[in-house]
């Protein structure tokens, strides 16, 4: 089955790839999406090519980059089994906050800015027909207060649904390899998928917008997380993006999310 793989990414230094702390800061930059990017809607219709295959676009973070190629991410494996053309828009150390005004990291040679998901969508648009888009961060949110995160993730999925109307989205709570099941202490308890699904549930708007919560499906659970680690002890090995895209694939099947139309 042919497969078109593309990927959208700034190339960052490396103190870029270990951004995740649960530590909450004590003066995040507050999130103000009335003033971060304008509507993405306001753009009009893109004109983007038809194709055979439906197209799935993952927007994350180094997590979603893959390992080596976008190729080889666990994004476009779980695409090719399900039999969709795959693309990565995928940026380290980015998130719903992170990477946007004030949170932004040193950049390589290029002078590429980190840019946070909904910055990113008016260019992504223009690049890319989508059938699925799937959201996949929040990794590097989590150093931020609880009600900032939640105000910047119902931005970003409602411009999604502004950028792509037609499309099926689906969410990936954030999760890590060494901690599947993320319980900040803001949350009393609560996963942070839990607090995701409470957003989304907090509005007619994202009926239809589907989340998959690696805690609750108890990815990783009692399983020696080390063989499935790169050499940082962050970021998945080969063998970890293929383990993730077998856990996502069977995921999205049980969820009857195997047709984006």
């Amino acid at each position: 089955m042919p497969r078109q793989s593309t990927i959208f990414l700034a190339s960052l230094a490396l103190v870029a790839v270990v951004g995740v702390s649960l530590v909450m800061v004590d003066t995040p930059a507050a999130f103000s999406p009335v003033t971060q990017v304008e509507d993405v809607a306001d753009a009009g219709p893109p004109t983007l090519p038809s194709a055979s295959h439906p197209a799935a676009l993952f927007i994350g973070d180094d997590y979603t980059q893959g390992t080596n190629t976008p190729d080889m991410s666990y994004g476009c494996m779980t695409a090719t089994e399900l039999g969709w053309e795959c693309n990565i828009a995928a940026q380290p150390a980015v998130g719903y906050i992170s990477g946007g005004p004030g949170q932004r990291l040193p950049t390589s040679e290029y002078g590429v800015a980190s840019k946070s998901f909904v910055e990113q969508l008016p260019r992504l648009r223009e690049l890319y027909r989508a059938d699925m888009v799937v959201l996949d961060g929040g990794r590097n949110d989590l150093q931020f207060e609880i009600d900032d995160l939640d105000r910047a993730f119902a931005y970003t999925v409602s411009q999604v649904k502004a950028a792509w109307p037609n499309s099926h989205i689906v969410v990936i709570a954030p999760w890590l390899i060494t901690q599947p099941v993320i319980q900040p202490p803001a949350l009393a308890g609560r996963t942070i998928g839990d607090e995701f699904q409470s957003v989304l549930r907090s509005s007619p708007d994202f009926d239809g917008v589907d989340l998959i919560d690696p805690a609750a499906l108890g990815w990783l659970s009692g399983v020696d997380a080390s063989q499935y680690l790169s050499s940082d002890g962050y970021h998945p090995s080969p063998e970890g993006d293929q383990l993730i895209a077998h856990l996502l694939t069977e995921a999205l099947r049980a969820e009857r999310i195997t047709d984006p139309s």
